[in-house]
């Protein structure tokens, strides 16, 4: 039998895995398919964090800094730009790894949240803030990358996908 962290490490690159405490894996990952791209610059002009930098052929992304903010996907006039989310559970010591669609849909429990405040203080558009005691999401600004969620410590924020 594999150890699952070997397994882990086989299938998702060692330094973007990121476990949650229900021992679920993710990777997200961002790709510029070459045979697509028209290398027209959009992409790197609609990163609100500019990770995307202008490179011969083709664009080169920061994967690292990407928060997986989905506007240059939207941006991209020959869709050669695509985000993948692969998840990896462990169930019964077996590691199930399957693919997911991006967020379509904030869900905030107030209930389960402790106001530590880590998603307004890590959230790359200041979209969360606090009054009445309670977060408030300005879903105006939020473009659903799902990292506040990811950071919460106590899974108060979650995402509904497709």
């Amino acid at each position: 039998m594999i150890p699952v962290k070997d397994i882990i490490r086989k299938y998702f690159e060692e330094d973007s895995v990121e476990i949650s405490l229900e021992n679920k894996v993710m990777r997200k990952s961002i790709v510029i398919d070459p045979k697509k791209c028209i290398s027209c610059g959009i992409c790197v002009e609609v990163c609100p964090l500019k990770v995307i930098r202008p490179k011969t052929p083709h664009p080169k992304i920061d994967v690292k800094r990407c928060v997986f903010c989905d506007h240059c996907v939207e941006a991209c006039p020959v869709g050669a730009v695509e985000i993948i989310y692969l998840v990896g559970k462990v169930i019964n010591n077996y590691l199930l790894i399957y693919r997911v669609s991006r967020n379509k849909k904030l869900v905030y429990n107030p209930k389960r949240c402790i106001m530590c405040l880590v998603c307004k203080k890590n959230c790359p558009f200041g979209v969360i803030d606090v009054g009445d005691g309670e977060i408030k999401f300005d879903m105006n600004k939020c473009t659903l990358c799902g990292h506040c969620g990811y950071l919460c410590p106590c899974d108060a924020i979650g995402f509904e996908g497709e």
